[in-house]
């Protein structure tokens, strides 16, 4: 007993300690969202089991946020599903879009993907790996220099345990870099903005003994209907309104002005000219004679 006592200390001073913060998930309605203290209460009505939302007795439950586009997006009375850490920040918080699933797909998420339970809508799954830049940590943990953003569909066994389906990419991302993971055939896709992220402290070479809370990255990830963006042709007003029209209704006004007949011109009759001749020459010869 005494040498595990030994070794358990052992291990104790050589690895990295993390204190963890309890992550819980829970479903329910917002009822206040303020930006300026970034407070967000969730009247909820049931919490995450680790297999499907199980009811519990409605009760209001507070914490904080700093995800701006949050605040920009959600409003009282939506149906959301968020994970509370240390029972105090809201670092994951997305849309109910389908209400009928049992794991309450997602229209958008703001905050950390690997903190959320519920797929998007589509059964897209997103997981992200943080590379630390080990010159920046802080206790237990460092700026992300990068993010490794992998999504999947999923799929769901007669347990209710989770499942890849298919793998749909993964991108290596930066801060403020943005992903659209559209294919070809698929009816919908997500649109992935990585804002900023953290990296666990231990994963950079010979870290020490490190206390404090898990790293939080923050994306916002929005789930789109490929029929939703297609745009709308509007006919050109040359199709409903042909210049042709104004033509063909406006020549037969001039028509008879400009086609009019100029009034003929009197001919002399051979005939009449003649005897006018004739009768000249019997005057003159009138007028000879006497």
């Amino acid at each position: 007993m005494i040498v595990l006592i030994i070794s358990l200390i052992a291990m104790c001073m050589v690895m990295p300690a993390v204190a963890v913060e309890l992550e819980e998930t829970y479903l329910g309605k917002v009822t206040k969202a303020d930006q300026a203290t970034g407070a967000l209460d969730v009247k909820i009505s049931a919490k995450w089991d680790g297999k499907q939302f199980a009811p519990v007795d409605p009760m209001t439950v507070s914490g904080t946020s700093t995800f701006d586009l949050l605040f920009d997006n959600i409003k009282q009375s939506d149906e959301v599903v968020g994970t509370l850490m240390g029972g105090e920040k809201w670092i994951a918080v997305g849309l109910v879009g389908s209400k009928q699933s049992t794991q309450k797909q997602l229209l958008w998420m703001a905050g950390d993907p690997n903190a959320m339970v519920s797929p998007f809508v589509g059964n897209y799954r997103v997981l992200y790996n943080a590379t630390p830049d080990c010159d920046s940590c802080k206790g237990s943990v460092c700026y992300a220099r990068s993010v490794d953003v992998t999504v999947t569909t999923i799929g769901y066994n007669s347990n209710g345990k989770e499942y890849t389906v298919a793998e749909v990419g993964t991108q290596t991302m930066r801060p403020a870099d943005r992903w659209n993971t559209e294919k070809k055939d698929n009816q919908q896709y997500l649109e992935i903005l990585f804002i900023k992220g953290e990296a666990p402290a231990s994963a950079c070479p010979e870290s020490e003994m490190i206390v404090g809370p898990q790293a939080v990255s923050e994306f916002f990830i929005k789930s789109v209907n490929v029929a939703s963006v297609v745009p709308t042709t509007t006919p050109a007003p040359a199709v409903t309104t042909p210049p042709t029209v104004e033509v063909t209704t406006a020549v037969p006004a001039t028509l008879p002005a400009t086609a009019a007949t100029p009034a003929p011109t009197p001919t002399p009759t051979p005939g009449f000219g003649m005897i006018a001749a004739m009768l000249g020459c019997v005057a003159a010869l009138v007028v000879i004679r006497r």
